[in-house]
């Protein structure tokens, strides 16, 4: 605990009213340097020192608050010097709820020197000519609205109601100032920064998934960015309508742990996202369970060491696990899509963390995902798709294709709701490796396939009277049939997996009853 000295009003210090103010430049939290007299601008700036470890200093810094914007109006600046790393500074900000200027400087403290500081708090008013107009050590409720309502020419009356005087205390001493304090008092202060917890820190600042994020340093970003400028905007995230510029997508790629070389396949999959067509908005604010699902096809998944074969749903791989939690960081941070704002999600479901995995293209016997959207062979692709939590559909025993192809077909039948009946929106199968080479030795394409998914699910109308309904169920007698699917075009099959075991998935799709989300694709840059 740091010694404390009585509240004063003090007349004993180098620095006295009427002197001129000492030059100081300080760092800025965000990084970078200021001088107080170009915060101070042609007004005038009531200068507090602090500092983290004081708990008089949280308390005025949690205090003075309500009078930063009369201040303000009537010409006057607050702006907290801390007697702290940029970091500690910023933190302490968000602890005590202050919103306005923080300041910082490091030992051996020549700012808080120059002005004579030995306690904090200590405020200094300084008048728009530079020199000091008034002076004060620790807190005091009374000193400080004398300030305010001379500042910011404010009745007593009107200030009083600002800063409560029924709020205990009303004064409390100081904490001893850094710049007077003994070596061994220093090494301790030395040792608190140290304990400083950048992890804990991005928690409270509600920058993480629910996960340990990295820090994003200024060199983080910009090895992320590389040779992309930060300034170019990718258009507005929605729900919250944020900006993502370039520099804010490297943020959230450094956060989700991304190694730079991830980089352009996190921007494809950010502009897919951000298509209309996708309606981001929509899979964000649903109460469905939809998350954006990532695939990508081409040369970039062995050159970033993507993993299309086992447990590529499942994470262990950096490139997975990381591009897809990018972009739904991207979502929450810059579109405000976090749960209980703008994320309102019933249950969510793990792939809202991030899903993203490359297509097994070198197992499959049909064109990529890519291809068969219209892009060349060679390309690398990322595609974008709404989809809920994986639901595996084993059929180990089957030699049959027709029958596998049926089972698999029973499986998809429960999307979205076992009795919704038809989907009328694209549906995506990922298909085993053993699953998929059964169908090819029957001389099956996707087609085939497709079309045998779709015709497995017919049920009779009769079977679908309880529960969600869909659109064309109460219009038709019991007797007649439906299928989950109007056609095959709305089948989308992926191949990818491990090359032993016959479970394939159904990626169930999120129906927004004539607001959903189709697939988008993106061709990523070769770099």
């Amino acid at each position: 605990m740091r010694p404390e000295i009585e509240p004063n009003v003090s007349e004993s210090y180098m620095i006295e009213p009427g002197q001129p103010a000492p030059s100081a430049t300080l760092e800025l939290p965000e990084g970078g340097l200021v001088s107080l007299a170009t915060l101070r601008g042609e007004g005038k700036i009531l200068v507090l020192f602090v500092e983290a470890e004081c708990p008089t200093s949280r308390l005025a810094l949690r205090r003075l608050g309500p009078i930063v914007a009369p201040l303000l109006r009537g010409g006057v600046k607050l702006v907290a010097v801390h007697q702290d790393p940029p970091q500690v500074a910023a933190h302490t900000m968000r602890s005590c709820e202050a919103d306005f200027e923080a300041l910082s400087e490091s030992e051996p403290y020549p700012t808080s020197s120059a002005f004579g500081v030995r306690t904090v708090p200590t405020a200094f008013l300084i008048g728009s000519d530079g020199r000091i107009e008034t002076v004060l050590e620790g807190w005091s409720r009374d000193a400080f609205a004398d300030i305010a309502a001379g500042a910011a020419a404010m009745s007593r009356d009107d200030v009083d109601r600002l800063l409560d005087p029924d709020v205990h205390p009303t004064f409390k001493p100081g904490c001893a100032s850094k710049n007077t304090l003994a070596s061994d008092l220093l090494a301790a202060t030395r040792a608190a920064e140290a304990a400083f917890d950048e992890f804990e820190d991005l928690f409270e600042r509600g920058w993480t998934d629910g996960l340990p994020v990295v820090p994003p340093t200024r060199s983080r970003v910009a090895r992320m960015l590389g040779d992309y400028s930060g300034d170019v905007s990718l258009g507005i995230v929605p729900p919250g309508t944020g900006e993502l510029t370039l520099e804010r997508l490297a943020v959230c790629a450094v956060l989700a742990g991304c190694h730079p070389s991830y980089f352009p396949v996190v921007k494809a999959a950010a502009e897919a996202a951000l298509d209309p067509a996708f309606n981001l908005h929509g899979v964000t604010n649903t109460t469905h369970s939809c998350a954006p699902v990532l695939i990508v096809n081409g040369p970039v998944r062995g050159r970033i060491a993507m993993n299309a074969g086992m447990n590529c749903l499942g994470g262990w791989n950096r490139a997975n696990a990381t591009i897809g939690r990018a972009i739904r960081l991207m979502s929450g941070l810059t579109g405000r899509g976090t749960p209980g704002l703008l994320d309102r999600a019933t249950l969510g479901q793990p792939g809202k963390i991030g899903l993203c995995f490359a297509e097994n293209q070198e197992a499959s016997p049909w064109e990529s995902l890519a291809q068969a959207r219209g892009f060349e062979s060679g390309a690398s692709v990322v595609t974008v798709y709404a989809g809920d939590g994986p639901l595996t559909i084993s059929d180990h025993y089957s030699r049959d294709p027709e029958q596998v192809a049926r089972t698999i077909a029973l499986g998809g039948s429960v999307a979205f709701s076992p009795h919704f009946y038809p989907l009328v929106t694209d549906t995506m199968f990922v298909i085993c490796p053993e699953h998929a080479a059964m169908f090819a030795e029957a001389g099956w394409s996707k087609r085939d396939l497709a079309e045998r998914i779709v015709e497995g699910s017919r049920r009779r109308v009769s079977d679908l009277r309880t529960g969600d309904q869909g659109p064309f169920t109460a219009s038709l007698d019991d007797d007649a049939e439906l299928t989950k699917w109007l056609s095959a075009d709305e089948i989308v099959i992926v191949v990818a997996g491990g090359n032993a075991g016959r479970f394939s998935v159904l990626l169930a799709p999120w129906v927004g009853f004539g607001l959903g989300s189709n697939m988008t694709s993106r061709v990523i840059d070769e770099v």
